[in-house]
């Protein structure tokens, strides 16, 4: 089988990234037999040396027995197309009329899907949304899963010393919520600062709450948020840091906090478990009982499951001990097996249209 596959995603924001160069790697490996071709519009595939892969020039017209995408990116030739859908973000916060001039922003999504002969996701949310919405068949979608953060994205368990030395630092010697924000109004601010206020009324322990970003621009829009905050003195907010102090700060969190409304699949919820930290988090086909389980749009579920994880510790020690087990259900190896038997599957179909013909 020979597979044409777009690395365009490979370089993209964090989410489509993540995915896209993790499978990209993988899948060669998992399909040794098969023949891949990179389409690189720069010197990308030298990210992606196997020797069943080679980068081809998409300006050469280049062809294969499918075309495949870790992105919603589609390939105009005319082969089989299997493409990757990460983020319906827009269907539920839509950007603002003035970002287009005036013009109400044109969903391009459908006319994607429609030359798609199959639609690959990372959990079934996204899949009820593409079936919801855009009406696509069930048939038509394959749920692959995910893996766990790459490289230093992956944060792991510190020692007590460690621990106590950060909350020190960064917590004022007390224990501290971590909720790690995107910039998107996904990340559901509002309502976590009003859960954090009802916290703070209901619960005995001082616990402060820490919001952490990579992007500077996040900074005035959080700050704003914050300034009339009642607990305001006791709410941090903390830019870009470097890898080992980002390690250090997620795993002496007290819980990671991650009430996002986003399709996107949560990889705050994987560091948090990697990290043996307890977890908030609004789905439950991904916690499976390995995190407390909220309703994003109740300020008062939000609220009450912070209590219960600081009232409650063999609650959150259950939930970490679950979180350890639950990540060895995300594997990059699996989900390249299963996008494989997808390509396959296309693929025969294919051959059998071509050969009845």
């Amino acid at each position: 089988m020979k597979i044409l596959a777009d690395t365009w995603s490979a370089f993209d924001v964090l989410d489509q990234a993540t995915f896209a160069h993790a499978i990209l790697h993988a899948l060669p490996k998992a399909c040794p037999e098969d023949e891949f071709l990179y389409l690189e519009e720069t010197d990308q595939s030298k990210d992606f040396s196997y020797a069943n892969v080679r980068g081809v020039n998409p300006l050469d017209e280049p062809t294969g027995d499918v075309y495949f995408s870790p992105g919603a990116t589609t390939f105009d030739g005319n082969i089989p197309k299997v493409l990757t859908i990460l983020n319906l973000d827009h269907l539920r916060f839509p950007l603002k009329f003035w970002y287009h001039f005036g013009r109400t922003p044109k969903d391009h999504l459908p006319a994607i899907i429609e030359k798609a002969d199959k639609l690959l996701v990372t959990h079934r949310a996204i899949g009820e949304i593409l079936q919801n919405h855009y009406a696509v068949q069930r048939e038509k979608i394959t749920i692959v899963g995910h893996g766990p953060p790459l490289g230093n994205w992956l944060t792991g368990p510190v020692d007590d010393v460690t621990r106590r030395i950060t909350k020190e630092v960064y917590g004022r010697e007390q224990s501290y919520f971590l909720a790690p924000l995107s910039g998107h109004p996904s990340d559901n601010l509002d309502r976590l600062l009003a859960a954090y206020r009802l916290f703070r009324n209901r619960c005995p322990e001082q616990v402060m709450l820490l919001l952490s970003g990579e992007e500077s621009h996040q900074v005035r829009a959080v700050r704003k948020a914050v300034k009339t905050h009642p607990f305001t003195k006791d709410i941090t907010w903390l830019p870009a840091l470097s890898t080992a102090e980002r390690r250090k700060v997620v795993a002496s969190a007290r819980t990671i906090l991650y009430p996002s409304l986003s399709s996107r699949f949560p990889l705050p919820v994987l560091q948090a478990w990697a990290a043996h930290v307890p977890v908030l988090y609004t789905d439950n086909d991904i916690l499976r009982g390995a995190g407390a389980l909220v309703q994003g749009e109740d300020v008062n579920s939000i609220a009450e499951g912070m209590v219960s994880l600081v009232t409650t510790p063999f609650l959150a020690s259950g939930l970490v001990e679950n979180g350890k087990r639950r990540l060895q259900d995300f594997s990059w190896e699996a989900v390249a097996e299963k996008v494989a038997e997808v390509l396959r599957s296309v693929t025969d179909q294919s051959s059998s249209r071509s050969s009845e013909q």
